[in-house]
């Protein structure tokens, strides 16, 4: 399988260089181009724990977790705090959830071993039918959101009677912050620090059709590139030109309906949600189309 010279945008920040690599391998040229960072405040996170620490001890029935570096960063105040231990034995005690395999894993390192749970559909709406399944009446929920909210799953909770608790630990920004490259630096991640300038740059080259693929690998990395684009009075020429001269790729259904939601057709979508399986999933893809450079693609 080759992707043949194809120019192959990336739009993640952390594991940019190693999703560069892979595309690389499989013959294309990579794209970097991050359109999301994160910014992360320490002094705000460790009164966050001491809230968090206060409701747990009135009892939480479940936890969610929603991405890797929400649970770093809180963890990492706790630690600061001296209450890490404390907030583990806490979380030992509920039924937690993690969104995906990241903030499970981040979970174990940090110390949680117990059993967790992961929705088979990883999206807010399947998070909601997971916990409706295991009975949220009268249940005290404690959710660790990424960067931004959604309201449908808190409403979702809600209608079934629950008492839903809601804290983020860092926010979606234009660049990466030092707390945020902080706790990235933990989880391990080398990242390329966005810019709203490269962001434009790189509207402007799809626009041009210097552009085959591009790859999302998060919702965020998709609103905050349709946020410049609008800023930059490009929304409308964008959403045409991804829908008709290039082939768009997610990772998962989370970012699939983040770019319906924006009236982005997707060409990709992996069987499984990670990199090397959407590069192999573009690769097949291409191979099984013709034509396929500045060519779009319904399957």
């Amino acid at each position: 399988m080759s992707l043949s010279g194809l120019v192959i945008v990336v739009t993640a920040s952390r594991r940019a260089e190693e999703l560069a690599s892979i595309i690389r391998s499989f013959g294309g040229v990579p794209y970097i181009v991050p359109t999301v960072g994160i910014a992360v405040d320490q002094p705000l996170n460790k009164e966050i724990v001491l809230a968090t620490l206060k409701r747990f001890k009135e009892k939480v029935d479940y936890a969610v977790f929603m991405t890797g570096p929400g649970v770093y960063s809180l963890m990492s105040s706790a630690r600061d705090l001296k209450l890490e231990g404390d907030l583990l034995r806490m979380l030992q005690e509920v039924q937690v959830i993690a969104r995906s395999a990241k903030p499970k894993e981040a979970l174990a390192k940090c110390g949680l071993k117990t059993k967790i749970i992961i929705p088979n559909d990883n999206t807010f709406e399947g998070i909601g039918k997971l916990l409706v399944s295991m009975g949220v009446g009268r249940k005290k929920v404690y959710i660790f959101w990424h960067g931004s909210y959604s309201s449908d799953l808190r409403q979702t909770l809600e209608h079934q009677g629950a008492l839903v608790f809601e804290t983020h630990t860092y926010t979606y920004s234009s660049d990466v912050n030092k707390d945020g490259a902080e706790i990235l630096k933990m989880m391990g991640y080398d990242y390329v620090n966005p810019s709203e300038e490269r962001v434009t740059k790189l509207i402007e080259d799809i626009l041009a059709s210097k552009v085959d693929v591009v790859t999302f690998t998060s919702p965020p990395a998709v609103s905050q590139l349709f946020t410049i684009a609008s800023k930059r009075r490009l929304l409308d020429s964008l959403v045409t030109s991804l829908n008709k001269s290039v082939i768009v790729v997610a990772i998962g259904p989370a970012t699939l309906k983040v770019l319906k939601e924006n009236d982005v057709c997707v060409d990709v979508l992996p069987e499984y949600y990670r990199m090397g399986s959407m590069i192999k999933a573009l690769a097949n893809f291409v191979e099984t189309s013709e034509g396929v450079t500045k060519k779009k693609y319904h399957t």
